[in-house]
């Protein structure tokens, strides 16, 4: 029988790093994961590893190139490391991703995290080539600015209309390099501070509104970008009803609800 797509890696590879300055330490803090595509179906169908990069392979390649190589431009190590990875006989595609935890700086060697949010890149080379980077776990709320109201309702729908309510969201969006920037770095922290900065300061008439600004918002401020792609958890925050207590509700306590939540998907695009 015929052998359908097949890939192989290694994936959440833990790595830290240390990088020295004369001014104070900068540290990196990321998981690394590698898929590759190769000549290996012999490996599937009769057991023949000949052409089979080991995994563990894959791990100690990322930690003996990150001494020498890893630096802030996470988009210039993950290149690194897909050009190594299709040196090896067999690999025609190879695909690395790697995420960093944020540390916010508290001293020249000292940094406090906590935070989930996480810088993304992401590098594909051989018969496919790209480059993207991305952000995930922007936790963002504001009290005001937002509304729903208009939708379609049936004998289901109780929801009611607000014309202006909290507006919360964990952020994950993912934006493709028609070029790839000079300075990956200072190219992500623009686009981060412009989510931010939209979010906050843009009247929206929904959570696809919202996004959908800050879609257009960062392409215009970064030319490299030819698409940014969000993911936008509606993370509700549902008035509390104190009337079955005799207490007016004025519109300042809540019951913030994790789940079920509105998913809300888009993709904007030059």
């Amino acid at each position: 029988m015929p052998l359908g797509d097949n890939s192989w890696g290694k994936s959440e590879v833990r790595l830290s790093k240390i990088i020295r300055g004369e001014a104070g330490d900068d540290f990196v803090d990321l998981a690394a994961s590698v898929l590759l595509r190769g000549d290996v179906e012999r490996a599937y169908t009769t057991g023949d590893n000949t052409a089979v990069l080991p995994t563990d392979t894959m791990r100690n390649t990322i930690y003996a190139l990150a001494q020498d190589h890893l630096g802030r431009d996470l988009e210039a190590f993950g290149e690194l490391l897909c050009d190594r990875f299709l040196a090896s006989a067999g690999v025609t595609d190879a695909v690395v991703a790697l995420a960093e935890r944020i540390w916010d700086r508290a001293t020249p060697h000292g940094f406090v995290g906590g935070s989930p949010e996480r810088r993304l890149a992401k590098i594909a080379r051989g018969r496919t080539e790209a480059t993207a980077a991305g952000i995930e776990g922007l936790v963002v709320l504001k009290t005001t600015g937002s509304a729903f109201e208009g939708f379609p309702r049936d004998e289901y729908t109780v929801l009611p209309e607000a014309v202006d309510r909290i507006l919360a969201t964990s952020v994950t969006a993912e934006w493709d390099y028609a070029t790839v920037p000079v300075d990956t770095s200072a190219t992500w922290s623009l686009v981060r501070q412009t989510l931010v900065d939209h979010f906050f300061a843009d009247w929206s008439a929904s959570a696809q509104h919202q996004g959908y600004q800050m879609g257009e918002a960062v392409l215009s401020a970064v030319g490299e970008i030819s698409e940014i792609r969000f993911r936008l958890p509606n993370q509700h925050h549902l008035p509390f009803d104190l009337s079955r207590f005799g207490v007016p509700w004025d519109g300042t306590v809540f019951h913030p609800v994790s789940e079920p939540y509105g998913d809300i998907r888009l993709t904007v695009t030059r």
